[in-house]
């Protein structure tokens, strides 16, 4: 879990243990899913 988490961090520069960009990370996931990213061409 720590990895992932670090590796959240390193790849978007966002910090997963402040709320504020947690939402944010957590928004764009569920974006992601539900545009069935990255499987779908645009």
């Amino acid at each position: 879990m720590t990895y992932r988490l670090d590796r959240i961090h390193r790849l978007t520069g966002a910090d997963p243990g402040d709320p504020v960009q947690r939402y944010t990370l957590q928004t764009a996931v569920i974006g992601a899913r539900l545009l069935d990213w990255p499987d779908q061409p645009l």
